[in-house]
């Protein structure tokens, strides 16, 4: 065993009866190390949840819940934008379990923000669209945010991923974030397609500013437990350019006997990591069998333990 994910559960993580506390203990005991991780997608979602402007997405789903939750009103909205040749059939609810809603229900609202707000003053007693612009601009920065996370999450999805690969993704959003707080600030809204649409009121950019810096130091905050490893996963990705003073001595002999084998450097440069440290003798690998083995997300957990369970059975004999 290399290593146990989990999603931060107080039975999971606790330091004295925590099942992420027992098991690298028993396996200390055989000799062996054990590292650990809070899931690197439960992390992201959690601080996809920091991010403000609360008021807005209560707005939107109130409305959307108005619109669908009779199904004589929800009918006619539908006809009314096959009439007015919208972009979408219809709203979206919101679901809290789904990673991905959020975002989707927001950018769908925008998107079909007139045709709604024609629909709701047709009726009496409708939610009414609020009409200030700086709702409005807390509605497109909003969408504009929701979407990048979205993309990030999807990135983090999916089967053939690597951690340190995973991890990239999460460097490479912070920096992102860093890039579009200093555009915001200086009011350039290249990366902000939904607030240059609509127009962004000055007096919301230090709002803005400060909506981007808290999602940053959520960022900093969280993923430690990857961070704390960012010297072994530099090793597994980079092992022909990093320095070797900079491994633990009991690499250092492997990694010379490695950096020196320019059959293995050409593989290097033409191979997915997957495939160069096949060819990799086993000697030399320790390292990075472990890190290939590592499950960054509970997500891939789950998969593998489905895999398990349909199997066929082994045969026996009689």
């Amino acid at each position: 065993m290399a290593g146990i994910t989990t999603d931060g559960a107080p039975a999971m993580v606790g330091r004295k009866s925590g099942l992420a506390t027992f098991v690298p203990q028993k396996v200390c005991e055989c000799g062996g190390k054990v590292v650990r991780y809070h899931c690197i997608l439960h992390q992201e979602q959690l601080c996809a949840k920091s991010v403000g402007l609360v008021d807005v997405m209560r707005d939107v789903v109130k409305i959307v819940n108005n619109i669908r939750s009779k199904a004589l009103s929800h009918r006619q909205f539908k006809t009314l934008l096959d009439e007015m040749d919208a972009q979408y059939g219809d709203v979206l609810y919101n679901q809290e379990v789904r990673w991905l809603s959020r975002g989707k229900v927001l950018r769908r609202f925008f998107d079909l923000r007139d045709e709604i707000r024609v629909f709701q003053e047709s009726k009496d007693g409708n939610i009414q669209v609020p009409t200030d612009k700086k709702w409005l601009s807390d509605l497109a920065f909003l969408v504009d945010v929701t979407e990048m996370l979205n993309i990030l999450n999807v990135q983090l999805q999916g089967k053939d991923q690597i951690i340190t690969q995973l991890f990239d993704h999460i460097r490479a959003f912070k920096q992102k974030l860093l890039l579009l707080r200093r555009h915001l600030s200086a009011g350039n809204l290249a990366h902000f397609p939904c607030l240059g649409e609509v127009g962004m009121v000055k007096e919301k950019v230090h709002e803005y500013v400060a909506v981007l810096s808290n999602l940053i130091q959520e960022f900093d905050s969280r993923f430690e437990d990857f961070r704390h490893n960012t010297a072994d996963f530099e090793l597994f990705a980079q092992p022909f350019t990093i320095s070797v003073d900079a491994v633990r001595d009991d690499l250092q002999m492997e990694l010379i006997e490695l950096q020196c084998d320019s059959e293995l450097k050409q593989k290097f440069t033409s191979l997915p990591l997957t495939d160069f440290y096949k060819c990799v003798p086993a000697n030399r690998t320790e390292n990075s069998l472990s890190i290939l083995s590592l499950l960054s997300s509970c997500a891939l957990l789950a998969s593998a333990f489905v895999l398990v369970l349909v199997l066929p059975p082994p045969h026996r004999g009689p």
